[in-house]
Parts: structure tokens; sequence; C-alpha cells
């Protein structure tokens, strides 16, 4: 037996939890002293407080939990229900992390407004996984690579469809391979799971410089100049040697490209 205290600090609550849950019958404690009121706990009951904190954490009232607590929760169960409310935290996560992408490259356009210069900006990303369909192009030039990515885009866009997998932060990848072919991934972002009918492909953590593309594909041969001079007059010669891109499309819905708005990177290490 252990005193409320101790128990409190086993299973990561508070004490004044751990009182409301005596309160309303949730979690009872192993002993009351009729003379002092002191709480004590048996440390079996534990993985009740687990299931407990578990089943608030996956949105349940505690009238809920109550009840599902009363009628047995098998661990199995309570994990599969835990992943299935991981995996829409993880989808809240790439949604709000995509939204703020956009609000960053809206203020930096409105801060390009009034720059003589196109503003170039380099930073650190995290490494993200993605689901993707890869095939190589020709070459590094748009009529070639375009193709392929808008090819692949839609055959995963399509796999994804029939699965009914989230899609969220649509990237392409493009890495040299041998001759002039350029390997290109397209695909979105995702949890650790991997979706049927597409590739696990894993983007590195990296340094990158960047710069904002507005408007169609057609364009963004301006946006890819522009790096790549930033990159020779700041001494990136081993990042165009072997140039690693990547495209973040951050707006881009719909077949009309007026206001699409794409987040090149050229990777530095």
């Amino acid at each position: 037996m252990v005193n409320i205290g101790e128990f409190a600090r086993l299973g990561g609550v508070s004490t004044r939890m751990l009182r409301h849950y005596d309160a309303i019958g949730v979690l009872k404690p192993a002993d009351v002293d009729p003379f002092s009121g002191r709480r004590s706990y048996d440390v079996a009951q534990l993985p009740m407080l687990n299931r407990l904190v578990a089943l608030k954490g996956l949105g349940f009232s505690l009238d809920e939990v109550g009840a599902l607590l009363s009628e047995g929760v098998d661990p199995a169960e309570l994990h599969g229900m835990l992943r299935l409310r991981q995996a829409e935290f993880e989808r809240r996560v790439r949604q709000d992390q995509h939204a703020l992408g956009r609000v960053r490259a809206r203020l930096r356009l409105i801060e390009q407004e009034t720059q003589v210069t196109t503003h170039i900006e380099t930073k650190q990303v995290d490494a993200l996984t993605l689901a993707v369909l890869s095939a190589a192009a020709q070459d590094a030039s748009r009529q070639s690579t375009g193709a392929v990515v808008q090819s692949l885009f839609g055959q995963v866009i399509d796999r994804m469809e029939a699965v009914a997998a989230d899609r969220t932060t649509p990237v392409a990848h493009y890495v040299p391979s041998s001759g002039d072919e350029i390997q290109v991934a397209a695909g979105f972002a995702v949890p650790a799971d991997s979706v049927p009918g597409l590739q696990t492909y894993d983007l590195p953590a990296a340094a990158v410089a960047s710069t904002i593309h507005q408007g169609p594909m057609s364009g963004i041969a301006a946006a890819y100049q522009t790096l790549a001079q930033w990159a020779e007059a700041e001494g990136h010669h081993d990042a165009l040697e072997s140039p690693r891109w990547r495209e973040h499309y951050l707006e881009a819905h719909g077949t009309d490209e007026t206001h699409w708005i794409i987040e090149l990177q050229l990777e530095l290490t």
C-alpha cells in the first residue's frame, strides 16, 4: 500500500485528480483511514489508473470512462483505440504544419513586395515520411520532370483515395541519377504506417535554402535560377554539383495554377 502522494507520482497524475476520481466513484482508494481520512492505494491499482488516463486521452467523458472500466477493457482493445487516437493526433499535426507553411509563405510573398530582389531563406527542416511513387525523368528540364511529377501524383492520389488515406503536405523530391536522368519521388506526408501500393519514402532532415514561387508551374524555372544563383554567390558549390531539390506544394488545388504557391527548397547538406 502507498499513500495518495506516492500513488499520484507513480501514476503521473495529481493528488487532486485522484481525489476527484474517488469522489465520482471512478477509482476508489484501496483503504481510507476512518479517523484521519487519509487515502491509501494498492500498487496493483496502477493498471486501472493507466486505463483511466488513456481513455480520457481518447476523448471519453469520466462517466463514459467509469462505464468502460466497470465493463472491463481488454488491453488489446485499448491499444487499438490508442493507436487510432494517435493517428488522429498525427493527422492534425500534419495539417497544422501544412497550414503554418502556407501562412509563412504568404508572409514571405508580402515581404517580397517591397524588395528589389527575391528573398532567400535558409533554415533547418525536419525529417518527413512520405507515401510516394517514384520514377526516372529523362533529364532535369521542366518539360521532362513536370510530366513525370504530374503522372506520379495522379497515381498516388488514386491509390490513397482507394484506401481513404489522409493526404497532407504534397512534396516532390528530385535526386540526380545516372547520366542526365533525375529520380523523382512524389507523394504526401503520412504516419509511419505505409499506404498499400505506395512506397514509404524518408525525406531526411536537412539545411535548405528556399524561395516561394507563386503562379503556374510553367514559370517555376525563375525560382530555380534564383536559388542556383544565390547558392553560387554564397559559396554552396557542393550543393549545385549534384543538386537535390524539393517542391512543397502549399496551395496547389485544381487545374487553374494562377494562385498556386510552391516553396522550392535546395538541400545544402
